[in-house]
Order: C-alpha cells, then sequence, then structure tokens
C-alpha cells in the first residue's frame, strides 16, 4: 500500500492472529532488550548477536487465497501462459534454494523487511529503513549493532550505479576510502535518500572483510560542539553518528567541520573508522575547515534494484523479473522510495506465498477441501498482481462497489461492523459486535439494540461484510490488507464524523466489562494491549501526515484516565517516545511536545515529561530540557515526582549540566516554583538514588571530578548551590524528620568527612545558604544546626568523634558568619529565596545561560 495513503496499524498480516515479539536482544553489559509483551506484531527487537539466524522464531503462515467477490481481481485472463506457469511453479535449478555460506537465512532477512516496511515510518522515504530492528541496542553507545542485522543490510542492500558499468561505483569508492584507519565519510543527504541504511551497508562490508570488529551508534549529545571525548576508547571499530537536525533554539556549531581533523586524529590512534550523517543544507553551514572529499557524492538506487535485492534474499527462487517486468507493477514501482519499494516487496511476497499455499499439488489435504468447500479460485499470477495493484491502492474501488451497492443501500450498522472489525481485528466475534453497536449509537445518536433480535445477528453481518469466522470466534478478511484500507476508507470518506471516531477508537482498548459480557466474550488484557498498539498507530500516522495534535490528544487524554499505573499509560508514553526519534515523525513530534509543555492539563504535561525522560531525552537532551523547563514553570505538583526523575536521567549528558543545572537554580529563586519544582528537582541532585545509596551525589560527584575535559567541563558554581540549599532549608522549620532537606544534610556532611576536597564547597554552600538578614536568618540557621545535631547522633545513625568534631567546626563558622553580619551596616534587602535582588542571583543566570 502507499505510504503516503496507507493506515496499516502494524505488521501483522490480513486475517491473522497476533504474533509473539522476536526474543530480545541483550547489550554487551547483560541488559534484557524492553521488548513489550502481548502486542500485535511489534516492530522485532533486535536479534541476538550470539545464537545462529535460525534462533528466530517461526514466521507467520501466507495469508489464505483472495475469494472471488472483488470485481477487480476477477478480471484476470482465462488461459494461463507458459510464462505464467513458470512463474507459478518455479523451477528449483533457477535460483539456488539454500543460500551460500555467510548469506543470512530467509527468515532473518523478512525480519528485518518486515521490521523495515511497517515500523510507524509514515511515509519516511526509506530514512530509517531497519533501524527500529536495532534500535534498543542504539540508545546506549556501548551497544554494538547486531552482527546478523549487518549481514541482512550487506545482502540486501543495492549500490548505486553509474552509466559506465565499468567504473567502480560510488559506493565502492567510499568503501575504499573508510579502509584506511581514522577515516571519517559525511554522508550528506535528504532524509528521501536511505543514508542510515546505506552508512549501515558500509560498515556492514568493513566488518565483513575484518577491517573493523563492531559497528556502534554514537550519541551527539545535547551541546552545539561534539566533543571528541565522546569518542569511545574502542580499537577496530565503526561509529555512526547523526548530526540532530537545526532548529530555531538549537543548532550545530558552524565550527563542526574544522574540528573533523581533530576527530580524524583519536580515530587513528585506535585504528577506528567514523561515518557522519547530515542534510545538504546543515553540511553547507558547517561544512568550513572539514578535509577535502570527505562527504562525496553516493549517487542513487533504482526502484527496480531495490526490490529485486530484497525479494530474492527472502525467496530465492522467486520469479523476480516477471513480476517486476509486469505493465502494472512496473507503473507501481516508477519513481518510488525504499520504503514504497518495500511495501511492494511484501505485497508480491504475500501473494506469491498465497499462491503456492494454494496450489493443489503441495496443498494439505483438509486445506485443499476446504477450497473445494469455499470453491475458491485459483490463484492465478494475473490474479496476484491484481491484487498487489489493489491493495496498494487501498482496495478504494471495490470498497466504493460495496459502500454504495446498486442493487441497496448499506445501513449503518453494516458499515460500523465492517469498521469495527477492521479496527478490533482478533477480537471475539462477540464484542466486535458490541462495539459496532456502541460505534453505531455514538455516530448516529441513535439507540441500537443487538440484545435482542432486532437487528441482524452475527451471522448476518459477518456475511454481509465479506468476513469469515473462525473456528476460534473471531473474524478474518481474505484480501491482502483489507481491513487497513476499510479504516482509510471511512477516514477519508466521513471527514465530520472523524472527532466521534477519534473518541470510540481511543476508549476501546480501556477495560470495559459491560461490553460483550452477555456474550461472555469479554476481550482479555492482551488483546487490549494489541488493541491499543493499533489505536495507537493509527492516531500517530494520521497525526503525523496531516499535523493535527487532535488524534493524539484523544488518545493520551484517555488513557491517563484509569491512571499512569495501568497498562495503557505506558503504552501511550512509548508511541510518543519512538515516533520523536524517527526521522519522519520527530519534527512534528517535537513540536507538538513542546506546545504541550506550555499547556495545563495534567495528562499533557505527564507524557510530556515522561517522554523527556526516555529515549527522546537521550537522544535530543538540550530539546527535552527546553520542554521540561516550560512545564517546570507551571509547577503543578502531579508532575514534580516524574520531573524529578527526568532531571537524574538527562544529568547523565554532561553536556547539558550546565544548561540543567542553570533551569534548577531559576526553579530554585521563583517565588511561584521554589517550594514544589524547585525543590524536588534540586534534592534530585543533591541526593542519591535511591537516598540509601552510597557514593556521591550527582552535584558533588560533579565537584569532586577530575581530569575535565575542557569541552564538557561544568563545576556547580557555589552561588547555585547557595540557591538550592536555600530552597531546602525553607521546606519546613522546627524538629527534623522524614524530610528531602534531612537526607540531604545527612549526604553532604558525610562527603565533608570522608573526602577532604570536598569539605569547602560543602561548608561554604551550607554557610552562605543561612546568611541572610532579618527575621529569616535565625531560621534558617537554627534549621540546619538541628539536622547537622542529627547527622552526629540520631535515629540509626551511631556516634562518633569525628562528626561530633565536624559539627562543632561548621558551627563555629555559622557564628563568625552571624558576627560578621552584625557588624555590617544595615541595608535594606529582600528576604525571600525568589527576590529578584538575592546575591546570587547574577551568578545563576550565567550558570543558565
Amino acid at each position: 500500500m502507499q505510504d503516503g495513503n496507507s493506515m496499516s496499524f502494524d505488521s501483522s498480516r490480513t486475517g491473522e492472529r497476533p504474533q509473539q515479539a522476536l526474543p530480545a536482544s541483550r547489550g554487551d553489559e547483560g541488559r534484557e532488550g524492553k521488548q513489550p509483551t502481548a502486542r500485535v506484531q511489534p516492530t522485532p527487537a533486535p536479534l541476538n548477536p550470539g545464537p545462529g539466524p535460525n534462533s528466530l522464531p517461526e514466521l507467520p503462515p501466507p495469508p489464505p487465497v483472495p475469494p472471488s467477490i472483488a470485481a477487480s481481481t476477477a478480471a484476470a485472463a482465462p488461459g494461463t501462459s507458459a510464462e505464467t506457469a513458470t512463474a507459478e511453479n518455479a523451477s528449483a535449478d533457477r535460483f539456488p534454494r539454500r543460500p551460500p555460506a555467510g548469506v543470512p537465512a530467509r527468515d532473518t532477512v523478512e525480519a528485518v523487511g518486515q521490521a523495515a516496511v511497517l515500523q510507524r515510518a509514515f511515509n519516511n522515504y526509506g530514512e530509517q529503513i531497519g533501524t527500529k530492528y536495532v534500535y534498543e541496542q542504539t540508545l546506549d553507545s556501548h551497544a554494538p549493532i547486531s552482527r546478523e542485522y549487518l549481514a541482512v543490510v550487506r545482502e540486501v542492500y543495492a549500490e548505486p550505479h553509474r552509466e559506465d558499468r565499468l567504473a567502480l561505483s560510488p559506493f565502492k569508492q567510499a568503501l575504499e576510502a573508510l579502509r584506511a584507519a581514522g577515516s571519517v565519510l559525511v554522508i550528506s543527504r535528504p532524509p528521501n535518500s536511505s543514508r542510515t541504511f546505506t552508512a549501515y551497508a558500509l560498515f556492514a562490508h568493513l566488518l565483513d572483510d575484518g577491517v573493523i570488529t563492531e559497528v556502534r551508534p554514537l550519541s551527539f549529545g545535547g551541546s552545539k560542539h561534539f566533543p571528541t571525548r565522546r569518542l569511545p576508547h574502542d580499537r577496530h571499530c565503526g561509529y555512526l553518528l547523526e548530526l540532530p537536525p537545526d532548529e530555531d533554539d538549537f543548532a550545530v556549531d558552524d565550527s563542526f567541520g574544522g574540528n573533523l581533523n581533530k576527530l580524524v586524529e583519536r580515530l587513528l590512534r585506535r585504528d577506528c573508522r567514523l561515518i557522519i550523517l547530515t542534510r545538504p543544507e546543515q553540511w553547507r553551514r558547517i561544512s568550513h575547515g572539514a578535509p577535502d572529499e570527505v562527504a562525496p557524492e553516493l549517487g542513487v538506487v533504482g526502484p527496480r534494484d531495490i526490490a529485486e535485492r530484497w525479494l530474492l534474499a527472502q525467496e530465492a527462487d522467486f520469479p523476480a523479473d516477471l513480476w517486476l517486468d509486469h505493465k502494472d507493477i512496473k507503473l507501481l514501482l516508477a519513481g518510488q522510495a525504499p520504503t514504497d519499494v518495500l511495501n511492494l516487496v511484501y505485497l508480491m511476497l504475500e501473494q506469491h506465498r498465497a499462491a503456492q499455499s494454494a496450489a493443489p499439488v503441495t496443498a494439505a489435504p483438509d486445506q485443499a477441501l476446504r477450497h473445494k468447500r469455499e470453491d475458491s479460485p485459483r490463484l492465478t499470477f494475473e490474479k496476484q498482481v491484481a491484487n498487489v495493484v489493489a491493495a496498494h491502492s487501498n482496495w478504494e474501488d471495490a470498497l466504493y462497489r460495496w459502500h454504495e451497492p446498486k442493487e441497496r443501500t448499506r445501513t449503518s450498522f453494516e458499515r460500523n461492523f465492517l469498521l469495527a472489525a477492521a479496527v478490533l481485528r482478533g477480537d471475539p466475534v462477540g464484542h466486535v459486535y458490541a462495539k459496532a453497536a456502541e460505534l453505531t449509537e455514538q455516530l448516529e445518536d441513535v439507540p441500537v439494540e443487538v440484545d435482542g433480535q432486532r437487528e441482524p445477528g452475527v451471522i448476518a453481518m459477518t456475511r454481509a461484510v465479506g468476513a469469515r469466522r473462525e473456528d476460534d470466534g473471531t473474524l478474518t478478511f481474505t484480501r491482502p490488507h483489507w481491513d487497513d484500507a476499510v479504516i482509510e476508507y471511512f477516514w477519508n470518506d466521513r471527514p465530520l464524523a472523524r472527532t466521534t471516531f477519534l473518541a470510540w477508537l481511543a476508549h476501546a482498548p480501556v477495560v470495559d466489562t459491560d461490553v460483550s459480557k452477555d456474550a461472555l466474550e469479554i476481550i482479555s488484557k492482551d488483546g487490549r494491549l494489541a488493541l491499543a498498539e493499533r489505536v495507537g498507530q493509527f492516531a500517530l500516522r494520521w497525526a503525523v501526515r496531516h499535523r493535527r495534535q487532535t488524534p493524539l490528544e484523544r488518545i493520551v487524554e484517555e488513557w491517563y484516565k484509569p491512571g499512569t499505573a495501568k497498562e495503557l499509560w505506558p503504552l501511550a508514553v512509548e508511541l510518543l517516545d519512538s515516533a520523536a526519534i524517527h526521522a519522519a515523525s520527530a519534527p512534528y513530534i517535537h513540536s507538538m511536545l513542546l506546545a504541550w509543555s506550555s499547556r495545563s492539563q495534567p495528562h499533557l504535561q505527564r507524557v510530556v515529561v515522561e517522554v523527556c525522560t526516555g529515549a527522546f531525552g537521550r537522544r535530543h537532551t538540550a530539546k527535552a530540557l527546553r520542554r521540561l523547563r516550560n512545564v517546570a514553570s507551571q509547577g503543578r505538583p502531579d508532575v514534580i515526582d516524574v520531573l524529578r526523575a527526568a532531571v537524574r536521567v538527562l544529568w547523565e549528558d554532561v553536556t547539558v549540566r550546565q544548561m540543567l543545572f542553570g533551569y534548577v537554580v531559576d526553579w530554585c529563586k521563583s517565588e511561584k516554583t521554589s517550594q514544589t519544582v524547585g525543590h524536588r528537582t534540586f534534592s534530585a541532585l543533591a541526593l542519591n538514588s535511591p537516598p540509601e545509596a552510597s557514593g556521591l551525589p550527582p552535584l558533588l560527584q560533579a565537584m569532586a571530578e577530575e581530569n575535565h575535559d575542557e569541552e564538557d567541563a561544568f563545576r556547580p558554581t557555589v552561588q547555585g548551590l547557595v540557591i538550592g540549599w536555600r530552597t531546602l532549608l525553607c521546606q519546613t522549620a522546627g524538629p527534623t524528620g522524614e524530610r528531602d532537606l534531612d537526607k540531604a544534610v545527612f549526604t553532604w556532611l558525610d562527603a565533608a568527612l570522608e573526602r577532604h576536597e570536598l569539605k569547602s564547597v560543602v561548608f561554604d554552600s551550607l554557610r552562605q545558604a543561612v546568611n541572610v538578614p532579618g527575621a529569616e536568618g535565625p531560621i534558617l540557621r537554627e534549621t540546619l544546626r538541628t539536622s547537622a545535631q542529627w547527622w552526629v547522633q540520631g535515629q540509626d545513625r551511631p556516634y562518633s568523634k569525628e562528626k561530633e568534631d565536624l559539627k562543632h567546626e561548621l558551627s563555629a563558622l555559622l557564628d563568625q558568619d552571624l558576627i560578621a553580619r552584625r557588624n555590617q551596616p544595615i541595608a535594606p534587602q529582600p528576604s525571600s529565596p525568589g527576590a529578584p535582588g538575592d546575591e546570587p542571583q547574577a551568578d545563576a543566570k550565567a550558570d543558565a545561560a
């Protein structure tokens, strides 16, 4: 189906039950892949590089034979030519049935291909082909890309060629240039040119030739500069670095090209190679001073070449020439981008396999009997092509004939039953029946009685929509991708019903024990999760394609209502988090998250913070910080805890620490947010996580780090620490209890006792925090003294002479500060921590810049 029009929910074949996910991958550090469970055909997780290719699970069987109900597919020629017969019974001696040594197995290729073609790609023109397949590994720069995945890339990648076939292709020239240690290659291409896939193909050849031992992605980080320290210390590696796109408030620094020489030196010392992905307009701006010939033109690959490589990689005996030279297929391939080509590849494969499974010679007896009972026609080659053409156009002509039959008028219940069956694919028919009645009531605003015998029953409705009831009580459509086309048809045909449909759609996966309970067919939890995956994908595709937030807003709002601890909320967060790091959807999702971050609805603010804590925050840390700043400025108490977790996550990126610390200081200074967001986020950095963990908290760890790289060096200023501590000390006055203040005082005094080099910064921060004029000063000092005394000897804290001495030293310094202040001339100064005239404000502004 065309990506521009397709709204397919997932990668499951039409009429099939949900399949189990591929096994989760394990990275170098033994972490499990984050593959969700019990969902319809999730994008495969990265393959485990350990076992062989046959460790993949069995792929789903081919779809059933299409029926004769579509006039468009019944117009095939009555006879079967010799050429067609050859295509339907391909000889084993044309192509080898067993791949040669080193070639990935068909199942492995298919797993990568399915991930590439049906991976939330929206019309992404091949930009992210296959990358979701390895995405769980690419979040961590220490996780190498699976060798098995790279073997597939090497097998299916179609190289661009020059007109002179004898000349070395641009791809081969780039490959030869990368063989030299320290080589850097810049792929400067727009998002419609498979630049990521091309980079992996180059690395796959180097890996196969033993030039490198592994391939790893690199994160650019939150700074405008790419520091050389981000290059790991490993040897014989190939690194892939994608430059973040320029935005109004963020752009890669103009000096990037000139700094490539530093990267070359470090790569050369470790015998490594680097490929950089950028866009032409960005590269023109940042390329000044870059090495010569670092960004060669790599040429363009024809759609036919792409299709042929993928087809033969998955079916060695597939009659590729016959299919690809057919006039109708040639028209579909003309001018298509790689992802669209892969859509066609899988439509062709489905039809070819359906024809093979239906052949009388090879069909199992029970299958043959069923075909005979259903009077299924033979799926000739021309019918296969017709099905591919119809599916590619979303079956619009056939669906129009169904919706507008000449002999009678379709009822709204029939139309809605077809739509409900398409959305609720794989659910019990009783549940589909009840939800179709519910949809009809919402669209038509009239009651539909389905608990009696007034309306047509399940059997009548099933036959009316051309579906088939399976033994397990589910419905299937026998035309390829018919259910996806049904939803697309409704969306285009009934624009004024979209809002109501979205409301029904968003609520469909939510637990509703009333629906279908009389039929004893309440949808299971696994079924609801599978349905939620499909619903989320539909909303996401439509929102990105049409630049409308409403579908995703509705999903987030509806799935927030049961609570964030319920199973649907994590799916909403994961949906947006994944879309925020894919090239095709990222620009719109980023702008949408920015808009949501300034709105007051708790479900929108919550999802923004959680997405900023996830893959989006780690990949686009600087952008995440700006969105968190907007959320934090509103100080909503229902998002403070998750905001605190986000601050801890983002602090791990050393390139954004200065900006992050500046935001935290600003939140502490603001009267509106000081005792909510400011207090909680500063304590997140001033305390360990969890609080009982050993070691230094993030702020003190940053102060204690040695051998700072100048490009990333950042030490929190004492002035900023003072503002944060004053916020903590204002939490409450009086006896200590279970407060962040006491835990922070204990942690910092422990550090001062154990790490002599930190004693001065701890004492300076605490002394200045309580050294304020007016009535507030004594309260802050007494609060600090009380906490310090509990640190010396309190509940579960044994007394020691060393702690007593340190506490006395701190108290003596506090007394000295008090005496010195009393000897100063009296001058009116604001006393609140958020007052504009607070002493550390100017320095804190510099921190946040």
